[in-house]
């Protein structure tokens, strides 16, 4: 077998990494409101109309055959203990089943930690879901340098009885107690001189505003600027559903927070992609609240939030009675070594949530 990788086209080779990708990568349930399997339509989105850049991609080929596997790196503006520098998001490693060894994931790896040594990326990351996704990283020796963590509120238990004590009489007969217990819980904070609302216009400069005052100290966070999200929930093809929401908070008229989150309807779970903003331990609240208050409305078992183990939303979710589900994604990052001062290893916390990880 003699592989050779090479440089792709966004262009020329837009098909052949379209194929790689429907042949190979089946998204999650929780990837977002209306994600197409087929991964087409979202192919300029992801790959050229990011404001940040477009992506780099490799091919790797097995001499005269079409392409076998593919790898792209997504840039990303980053905020680093407070600067404003530009990362790459590692995609998902795309490999035809019969190549799946760990000879060509490393090798398509490797060949994205060469943007970082020429200078073109300060790092790069990738989200890893699974042990198996680790592998690589095992291999070539990069521990995770943080974890992302799926929590979950309830606010009926039938889903969680059936899942774990099958559709029979017993979660039946638990379900009503259960199902009182947690509709008796409380919400509805109160934060005097807070005004939330469902926001569906485009985003605007007070909002590259609000991620200017959000700090960033001792974290590393991706910028919420306004270009960003209006890429991420305004042409981003699968948020083009009633079911994608994005709530504001609002002081004096100006934006202090937001949440975006979907509703997937079959499986009457909703999922948050996003929260951010000031005060988080208020604003934060009042915007689960209201989102909390949509799900009820809309007759959801539960809503389901994503942060990083350094993110202040966990203990903000732990307060509201979210409990912690299951480790949803490891980030593991590469920073060349060649730089003489380090960006990454001085204790600075990952404060991500589902969107960094998507």
């Amino acid at each position: 077998m003699s592989l050779t990788l090479r440089r792709a086209s966004l262009i020329d080779d837009h098909q052949e990494i379209v194929d790689l990708l429907v042949r190979n990568v089946t998204c999650p349930p929780c990837a977002g409101p209306g994600v197409d399997p087929n991964q087409q339509e979202l192919f300029d989105w992801r790959h050229v109309l990011n404001p940040a850049g477009e992506a780099w991609v490799w091919l790797l080929c097995d001499q005269k055959k079409p392409a076998i596997a593919t790898v792209s790196v997504f840039p990303r503006r980053m905020l680093v203990d407070g600067k404003m520098t530009t990362c790459g998001h590692v995609g998902v490693v795309a490999v035809d089943a019969s190549y799946r060894s760990l000879g060509p994931a490393v090798q398509l790896q490797r060949t994205t930690f060469g943007l970082v040594d020429s200078g073109a990326l300060a790092f790069c990351y990738d989200c890893p879901p699974d042990d198996q996704r680790m592998t690589t990283f095992h291999r070539l020796g990069m521990p995770p340098n943080s974890e992302i963590g799926r929590y979950g509120f309830l606010f009926r238990s039938n889903e969680f009885l059936e899942e774990h004590l099958g559709s029979g009489i017993l979660s039946e007969l638990l379900a009503a107690p259960a199902n009182w217990f947690l509709g008796s819980r409380k919400a509805a904070r109160n934060e005097p001189g807070l005004h939330i609302e469902e926001f569906t216009e485009r985003f605007g400069d007070e909002f590259t505003e609000l991620n200017r005052r959000v700090p960033s100290r001792g974290v590393i966070r991706g910028s919420r600027s306004a270009d960003l999200l209006n890429w991420r929930y305004r042409e981003c093809p699968a948020w083009d559903t009633p079911d994608a929401k994005v709530l504001v908070a609002r002081r004096a008229g100006e934006p202090c927070g937001f949440l975006a989150f979907w509703i997937e309807r079959n499986r009457r779970r909703a999922y948050i992609s996003d929260l951010f903003g000031l005060q988080l331990n208020t604003v934060g609240a009042a915007l689960l609240d209201a989102a909390m208050e949509v799900c009820q409305r809309e007759k959801m078992f539960s809503l389901h939030g994503y942060c990083s183990t350094g993110s202040e939303l966990k203990p903000l979710f732990a307060r509201l009675g979210f409990r912690w589900r299951e480790r949803a994604a490891r980030v593991v990052a590469y920073e060349s070594r060649c730089v003489t001062r380090s960006l990454l290893n001085h204790g600075l916390n990952w404060t991500f949530t589902q969107t960094d990880q998507m």
